[in-house]
């Protein structure tokens, strides 16, 4: 026999409970490391017993999936979507995103560039996604005579390894959105077309999968199961 459904009021407190859990995580985890959290600081911190905090999450890699996941869905999403855009607006798009990412996902954006390693499934393969969206725009704009550096791998590391510290370092001002496209605009792209700029980058036709072992790339070795 199926398992009796929970009432409404049940249902309702354990989605309070899961936000609330979710919502203490992600923040310990960003400002604090998700190796230094443990689960019972968290249950403790949500109000909640550890079986409670168990049957919404197992395991910590499921908790840090769940802070993490969202960012990556949307941004992947989009990344998609502005693949049929000039490479110009693509580049345009991908700061658009991340300030978008920064108001709705600020957390799961620090998370998922501090950790040094992905267990393999289905996150890591998202976190993979959205990189090779990344340089994809970038292989676009190398293309098109308009990255500054020229090889799209090498301002692909510049986007993942910039990005959030400027995103948390210019949080606390006014102009956030102009303070960090200007930036990132001058980092990445020149104003008009390099005509010394070869058509058809090294980079963009044979660029390397990005190496998984560091916060900037996707990890690709095994990550131990965080303890809780």
């Amino acid at each position: 026999m199926d398992a009796p459904r929970p009432s409404p009021r049940v249902a309702r407190r354990r989605a309070c409970q899961r936000e609330r859990i979710l919502g203490i995580a992600a923040r310990r985890f960003a400002t604090e490391g998700v190796e230094s959290v443990r689960l019972d600081q968290i249950a403790d911190e949500a109000d909640v017993s550890r079986n409670t905090l168990y049957s919404h999450f197992a395991t910590k890699e499921q908790l840090v999936e769940a802070v993490m996941r969202p960012a990556l869905e949307q941004g992947v999403a989009e990344l998609r979507r502005l693949a049929r855009r000039p490479a110009r607006e693509r580049i345009d798009g991908i700061l658009a995103l991340y300030l978008c990412l920064w108001r709705e996902h600020a957390s799961g954006l620090v998370v998922a560039s501090r950790l040094r390693t992905l267990p393999p499934g289905p996150l890591a393969d998202l976190h993979e996604a959205f990189a090779q969206g990344v340089l994809s725009a970038l292989a676009a704009a190398a293309r098109a005579g308009i990255l500054r550096v020229r090889e799209p791998l090498i301002a692909a590391r510049v986007v993942m390894r910039v990005a959030i510290p400027l995103l948390e370092l210019y949080a606390r001002y006014d102009n956030l959105d102009t303070l960090f496209a200007d930036s990132m605009r001058g980092l990445l792209v020149v104003d008009a077309p390099d005509p010394a700029a070869p058509r058809r980058p090294r980079a963009a036709t044979a660029a390397p999968a990005p190496r998984r072992q560091h916060a900037d790339r996707v990890p690709s070795r095994r990550a131990r199961p965080a303890r809780g």
